[in-house]
């Protein structure tokens, strides 16, 4: 009886197991078909968010294509502008997407200074018909027309680059020509069309590549509108007068060292008198000729005699006499020395020399190993820009300054130059003069009566005259004449210098922190153009100092006394007799910044021309042997040349200038000179997710690309 009960008893447990686990197993089914129901469910959210994303990213491919090949897109600096509206996507099959729709802005975002590379910010938004679901965001970082060493919008046939080795980025929007031999690329160069010549590549040569949009001069106007807000807008003279620019940088407050801020320009006009015209500024003289067809200068000439010299160690100061000055009693008190530490040294039948009139005289001081020539207007002609007349009296205006020697300065001269000096820290002179001396008292340094003229005058600069400087440093009376282009002196700069009309600048000097400057017409290099501090220095800061030449016409070396090998002297019909060489302190002709012109080339001017005996040409490098000789030896340029023509600079052996680049560092990053002009070139920078809350109505987005805007990326 027991038995069977415990029995029921088993098979009840039984039962109730096989409830348990029916109820389990329809539980688990129940689980799994709400999860498989759940995963479809992610599975199609996922799909639908990825096909939102894609879509966006699509449409943000779609708008960079736009913006890198269509001539036509324009993306304002100021607001934004819709790409697409209700862009329809579609798939790889060429079928529509359904239900996504895509909306892409773009803005230029970033710094905005004009001195770092802009930034064009695309923001695509994917939508359907329950509002935005993705928000893509892409930068791009705009390339400058600074990142090149050398680029050519049209290469002609027949001219041809090199021989010679180019370090920097090169480009051609032609094909590129390389001469027959001798040329070394060390960077990647590229070309729309073909290669021609010979060349070894250090890294690539790509041809057939886009091409990258030479500027037009639409965006020029804005340049001239910055500069006038700093009153930094000028118009230079042009005909038979010109004006010339100086960039000049020095310690005005005396602190033992040369800030950005310390940078400015000085602007020169010559004068409309009889017998002045732009020779004195570009030292490019006229050409005589014998029999035998040797070009030479003659010794005579007014710059000869007036801008060119040397300079002589006196004292512990150095003191520069033109050729002039030299036949002046006072003069020769100072020049004549064999005392030690004098340099050069000058002994009196040297003095007896180059005291007279004559070409002897001029050969025997330009011989000098510190001989030089200047523009009209620099500091270092003192000795004959400050004439008095006949007898020794200042007349004129206010604007003249004390002469030379006759009439002594209140307080006196300085002790280390007891008769005066041509020097840069003491002898500024508002007003230059010119005259014919007086030969019949060879050793007064007087005009002939009635000779006596205006050379040229200093522009005052219309801003605030600058304060601050140091009267240790410069003279008061220069102050005014001081145009200042860095924010910390002049408020309103955005570093840029405006030349209106279409006569030349005449251009050199040393530059000081970040200015470009904007030309309507051509510039002329008349001397050599430097920044303070080596840009290459590895113990220097980075791109403190940067330099924009931007011209409408061409930008060329003047073919003068300061850039290629002259004679000067004389000649009978069989044989040339004077004094031959490079009157511009030094042989190679340095050039620092980056250089365009928006319709002709960046160059040298009489590429095929030679002055002089080959064995008196230059060589480039300098340790070469001569079969690189040149007329003008080495173009140095440290930066970039960028020309709408390409245009030779030598034209065979003992002719024109010879290339010889270097890689500014700052043309690998992201700095330019102020408001260079930009390419149609982008580089991939980055690409971000936005909220969609965040950007899902077009005010939205607008609020958040201004925001971009003014700061790094």
């Amino acid at each position: 009886m027991s038995g069977r009960r415990w029995g029921r008893n088993r098979r009840g447990s039984a039962l109730i197991l096989v409830l348990m686990m029916t109820l389990a197993i329809a539980g688990l089914s129940i689980a799994a078909i709400f999860m498989s129901s759940s995963a479809g469910l992610l599975s199609a959210f996922y799909d639908r968010e990825r096909t939102f994303r894609l879509a966006a990213e699509s449409g943000l491919e779609m708008a960079r294509s736009r913006v890198l090949y269509d001539s036509t897109m324009v993306i304002p600096d100021t607001g934004m502008r819709q790409i697409y509206a209700g862009l329809q996507i579609v798939d790889a099959t060429g079928g529509a997407v359904p239900g996504v729709r895509v909306n892409v802005y773009a803005a230029v975002t970033g710094d905005t200074s004009g001195v770092t590379l802009p930034t064009v910010t695309l923001l695509a938004a994917a939508y359907d018909a329950g509002g935005t679901r993705q928000v893509r965001r892409l930068d791009l970082q705009r390339e400058s027309f600074s990142h090149y060493g050398l680029f050519v919008d049209s290469f002609p046939a027949s001219e041809s680059h090199g021989p010679g080795v180019v370090p920097g980025r090169a480009h051609s929007n032609g094909s590129w020509r390389s001469s027959a031999s001798g040329n070394r690329y060390r960077d990647t160069v590229s070309a729309v069309g073909s290669f021609a010549g010979t060349g070894v590549f250090d890294i690539d040569s790509l041809v057939g590549v886009e091409r990258v949009g030479y500027p037009r001069d639409s965006t020029f106007p804005r340049l001239d509108t910055l500069a006038a807000g700093a009153n930094l807008r000028f118009t230079p003279l042009g005909g038979p007068r010109g004006t010339r620019v100086e960039f000049v940088a020095f310690d005005a407050d005396n602190d033992a060292t040369v800030e950005p801020n310390e940078g400015f320009v000085r602007i020169f006009d010559l004068a409309d008198t009889a017998g002045v015209d732009s020779t004195r500024l570009s030292l490019r003289l006229p050409t005589l000729t014998n029999l035998f067809g040797q070009d030479y200068h003659a010794w005579d000439h007014p710059v000869v005699q007036q801008q060119c010299g040397a300079f002589y160690l006196r004292g512990s100061r150095w003191h520069f006499f033109p050729v002039a000055a030299h036949r002046s009693l006072w003069a020769r008190s100072i020049i004549q020395s064999t005392a030690l530490g004098a340099y050069p040294q000058v002994i009196v039948g040297n003095m007896d020399v180059m005291d007279d009139y004559s070409r002897d005289a001029v050969s025997f001081v330009l011989s000098q190993e510190t001989a030089r020539c200047f523009p009209a207007g620099s500091p270092y002609l003192v000795n004959v820009e400050r004439f008095t007349n006949a007898a020794g009296v200042v007349t004129g205006t206010a604007a003249d300054t004390v002469p030379f020697g006759v009439v002594t300065p209140a307080g006196g001269w300085p002790a280390s130059a007891p008769f005066g000096y041509g020097g840069s820290d003491t002898t500024f002179t508002p007003r230059s003069m010119t005259c014919t001396l007086d030969l019949s008292h060879v050793r007064s340094g007087r005009c002939i009566f009635g000779s006596r003229r205006t050379l040229g005058t200093w522009r005052t600069f219309p801003g605030t005259a600058v304060s601050g400087i140091s009267t240790a440093v410069r003279q008061a009376v220069e102050s005014p004449h001081l145009w200042p282009y860095d924010v910390g002196r002049n408020a309103n700069s955005r570093g840029v210098l405006s030349a209106t009309g279409s006569a030349p600048v005449y251009l050199s000097g040393t530059v000081r922190g970040r200015v470009t400057l904007r030309a309507e017409g051509g510039v002329r290099v008349i001397d050599r153009i430097r920044y303070a501090a080596d840009p290459n220095d590895p113990s220097r800061e980075a791109c403190t100092d940067q330099l924009g030449v931007l011209a409408v016409g061409d930008v060329l070396v003047v073919e003068g006394l300061t850039s290629r090998v002259r004679r000067v002297g004389s000649s009978t019909f069989f044989v040339f007799t004077g004094i031959t060489g490079v009157f511009g302190g030094e042989t190679r002709f340095t050039m620092q910044g980056n250089f365009m012109s928006l319709t002709g080339t960046v160059g040298v001017e009489g590429a095929n021309r030679t002055m002089g005996s080959s064995g008196s040409q230059l060589e480039c490098p300098e340790d070469a042997g001569t079969s690189t000789r040149s007329n003008g030896g080495c173009l140095a340029v440290t930066g970039g040349m960028v020309m709408r023509r390409y245009s030779d600079l030598y034209d065979g052996s003992n002719t024109g200038m010879r290339y010889f680049g270097a890689v500014d560092r700052c043309q690998r990053s992201a700095t330019r000179p102020p408001f260079f002009p930009l390419t149609n070139r982008y580089t991939f920078v980055r690409s971000l997710e936005i909220d969609a809350s965040q950007a899902n109505t077009p005010a939205k987005i607008r609020t958040t690309l201004m925001r971009l805007k003014g700061k790094p990326l």
